[in-house]
This record gives structure tokens, sequence and C-alpha cells, in this order.
């Protein structure tokens, strides 16, 4: 799913967005199809998460952060299914309501969660030596 949405969120150009030009647009075809392949794989894994449950947060981590790390989560999903159901409003609809969350709202808080996500797991890793970032490698 990473790969997935970095490459829709790099290279949106193909849908009239503006992302890296390195010579490269995907072709909007391909930006439709990623974002369903999206969509479906945030449903196999919101069912998974609700069926399996996720691992406990560490204890040595504060209570602020862990609180943060729940919403960030749920955060993701919220972006996970919004993402791909504006993007086919927008391709199926022309739904300019849509155009505008998917570009301006959605995209940009994407970036930033990730960037938040980033920073959280190398806290994990060499601030409170939780070894999480080691596990979200793994698998």
């Amino acid at each position: 799913m990473v790969l997935l949405i970095l490459c829709n969120l790099l290279f949106p150009q193909g849908m009239g967005g503006t992302g890296l030009d390195l010579g490269f647009v995907l072709p909007a075809r391909a930006h439709i199809c990623i974002g369903i392949a999206v969509l479906v794989l945030a449903l196999i894994r919101l069912f998974l998460r609700l069926g399996r449950g996720v691992p406990s947060t560490p204890t040595r981590v504060p209570v602020f952060f862990r609180g943060l790390a729940r919403a960030g989560q749920w955060t993701f999903y919220l972006l996970f299914f919004a993402t791909p159901i504006t993007g086919l409003l927008i391709h199926y609809h022309g739904n300019a309501s849509a155009l505008l969350l998917h570009g301006k709202v959605i995209r940009p808080l994407f970036w930033t969660l990730i960037a938040v996500h980033v920073a959280l797991a190398l806290a994990h890793q060499y601030y409170w030596k939780t070894g999480r970032l080691e596990k979200m490698v793994r698998g």
C-alpha cells in the first residue's frame, strides 16, 4: 500500500495535478487503477485489523503519543478510503467538491500524516528504543 499511495501522491500529473517533474507522467488510467487497488487493500486491511487486532502499544511511550498514534492510525484509514472515493467521484461524476477535497485537502493531509508517522517511527526506534520500527519493516 505504501508504494501505491506514494506513486499516486508523487505522480498525479496524468490526472491534472502537480507532482514531481521527473519526465515521467503516470497515465490517468494507471492513477485510477492504483487508487482502486488502495481502496481494495484498505478494506482487506480494515477487516484484518478488526478481526486480529493490533499489537499493544509499548508502555515506554508517553500516554500523549499513544493517543496520537491511535488517532493517526484511524486518520490513515479515513484517508485510505476518502482518497480513492473522492477520486472516483471526480472521474466519473465531475464532482467539484470531491476535486477540492481530493487535491487541496486530502493530499496535503496525507503528506503531513506520512511525515508525522515517519518521525514517530524514528522516535520509537532511536529515542524510546521500543523496536517498533523493526517490527513495522518485518511485518
